[in-house]
């Protein structure tokens, strides 16, 4: 008995030792207390008038409307908050959003759909003078899905191995597992952006956890820099941002982990955008992540945009 209790103690510690020093297969967890808070802000023009998503974007954003140290952007018809975790080993960028109106998200390519070529999102952002951009859904890269940006149809073809998302007039977001039919025709309301790529993480406040085998093939089964865009309420929005092995040897997010993620944000929508070196976050012409790692040029973008006048554009 006397010879067993030490060899006990002994593999007792080895277990406890692998613990902390193997990383651990399983999705990354956050204890509450460590992730940020959602806390809705009051904008102080609710009722700013729709802006024509087909013409340029009306208004520079307000000088004064940047926060400091890049921790976002305020005026009466959009608040941007940037706040950041580090999870296990992978910073994670948590974006929230508020608009007064949903014309105020937008997107835009590089040239005119159907072209392929690439660019900086700062580039974009620029031209666009944007308050927060991100990443797209690189929609040129593949033939599958419905395509509608801005109120325009671009393409209309079957998803039968892609999630796909799209924008309706009220802001709120609506998402389809694959397959989905040819086109949204049976929707009964306007459609102002519609996404293919995926795959779902959130719908309707329920977390997603079966993939399909195409779509996981082209995210990726392993971890990597990650875009999530959600919607908590109604006109209230969550991008979540991860970092990946470009700044971490063990960092990054799988895909069921950026579900989790996003689900124990509370959010009711959720669905993955372009990730690895395509994953970017800026706020107006600088970017907030990734900036040690590599910087791919892509062909689109989604970013938000103020709707009230502080000094008009020409």
């Amino acid at each position: 008995m006397k010879k067993i209790l030490p060899l006990v103690l002994v593999l007792i510690l080895v277990f406890v030792l692998i613990a902390f020093l193997v990383p651990s297969s399983m999705p990354v967890a956050a204890a509450e207390a460590d992730l940020p808070y959602y806390n809705p802000v009051e904008l102080q023009n609710p009722d700013a008038a729709p802006i024509d998503l087909q013409a340029k974007t009306p208004y520079e954003p307000h000088a004064e409307g940047w926060l400091s140290d890049q921790g976002g952007y305020l005026d009466g018809t959009l608040s941007v908050r940037i706040e950041s975790r580090v999870i296990g080993v992978t910073k994670v960028y948590f974006t929230w959003v508020q608009i007064a109106d949903p014309t105020q998200i937008r997107t835009t390519s590089w040239r005119k759909y159907p072209s392929k070529q690439t660019v900086f999102v700062t580039t974009m952002a620029e031209r666009e003078h944007a308050v927060l951009t991100i990443s797209g859904d690189y929609c040129v890269d593949r033939t599958q899905g419905v395509v509608i940006r801005n109120g325009q149809t671009l393409r209309k073809a079957k998803a039968t191995e892609w999630d796909c998302m799209f924008i309706d007039g009220n802001g709120d977001f609506h998402i389809f597992r694959a397959p989905v039919a040819n086109n949204y025709d049976d929707f009964d309301g306007e459609i102002l952006q519609s996404f293919v790529f995926g795959p779902a993480l959130v719908i309707d406040g329920v977390l997603q956890t079966e993939y399909t085998e195409m779509c996981m093939r082209r995210v990726g089964y392993g971890k990597a820099q990650r875009t999530a865009l959600c919607q908590m309420d109604e006109l209230s929005y969550l991008i979540i941002t991860t970092e990946g092995p470009e700044q971490h040897d063990n960092g990054g997010y799988t895909i069921p982990e950026l579900a989790q993620l996003a689900y124990d944000m509370g959010a009711q929508e959720a669905f993955n955008l372009d990730g690895g070196s395509s994953s970017w976050l800026v706020l107006g012409t600088t970017r907030i992540n990734a900036l040690n790692g590599k910087k791919r040029t892509i062909s689109d973008c989604i970013y938000f945009i103020t709707a009230e006048e502080a000094y008009s554009l020409p």
